[in-house]
């Protein structure tokens, strides 16, 4: 009788430590199924190149849901305390890890803006290009995270004594883009050119451009046959880094 308990005892150990470790693995899968982004330039974020005196502030979006930003502006809409939600942090000189803080997975996108400031005299036209992409932990080239990612501008607009105006993208000869990051690493992409930009104290001499990071589930890998996958599992526990955004006033 006693052997037969501790027969029981015993199986009841075994399939307790079946479970856990079945369950340690659906965990690992699960943490391991998120996707680091990052800013690896132990430089500033933001670059500017300038013949136009101007000054930045560069926000990053707080979304919990991270949906992205759908209340497009910075009046009454800045973070005014640590840790709050759906609202737009400013970030101090930026350098590592202000591009996306965590962790993402497909689907999810991720809204900033950067407000510059004519702080001169002179009128000029602003420009913002990504630089530096970088995909980290990926096998064959074909399977760089960064070309899953879609950049694109939401909205530009101008503030003047408080207020915010509409957005002004389509105005202007302004041109902007929206694209997917290709393979190489020393691509200068483009996210907008020929924005107007006024002398100190002019209407238009603060200028916001929102723009936004999209995780897009429709963008797979490939073996290295050249056969495409059904998933995005192949860019598991890639990094993507972003190492500069150059802002030129000219």
């Amino acid at each position: 009788m006693k052997n037969r308990n501790r027969q029981t005892l015993n199986r009841l150990v075994m399939v307790s430590v079946v479970y856990l470790v079945l369950a340690l693995f659906i965990f690992t899968v699960i943490v391991f199924a998120w996707y680091t982004l990052t800013n690896t330039n132990k430089a500033n974020l933001v670059s500017q190149i300038s013949g136009v005196e101007a000054e930045y502030e560069y926000y990053v979006y707080q979304d919990s849901l991270k949906d992205g930003s759908s209340n497009l502006t910075l009046i009454d809409n800045v973070c005014t305390i640590e840790g709050e939600d759906f609202c737009y942090k400013y970030i101090s000189n930026p350098t590592v890890n202000y591009l996306m803080p965590g962790y993402a997975a497909p689907g999810e996108r991720f809204s900033f803006a950067i407000k510059v400031r004519n702080v001169g005299s002179t009128e000029g036209f602003l420009k913002l290009d990504f630089y530096s992409i970088q995909s980290i932990g990926y096998d064959i080239i074909e399977n760089k995270i960064q070309r899953a990612y879609e950049y694109q501008v939401d909205k530009i607009s101008y503030i003047d004594a408080g207020v915010e105006t509409a957005d002004q993208k389509d105005t202007n000869g302004i041109v902007y883009h929206q694209s997917h990051f290709a393979y190489d690493y020393d691509n200068i992409y483009n996210l907008v050119t020929n924005v107007p930009f006024g002398y100190l104290g002019d209407s238009n001499s603060v200028v916001v451009i929102y723009f936004s990071l999209y995780f897009d589930p429709t963008i797979y890998g490939q073996t290295s046959e050249g056969i495409s996958y059904e998933n995005s599992n192949i860019f598991m526990n890639q990094i993507f880094a972003i190492n500069h955004i150059y802002m030129t006033i000219s």
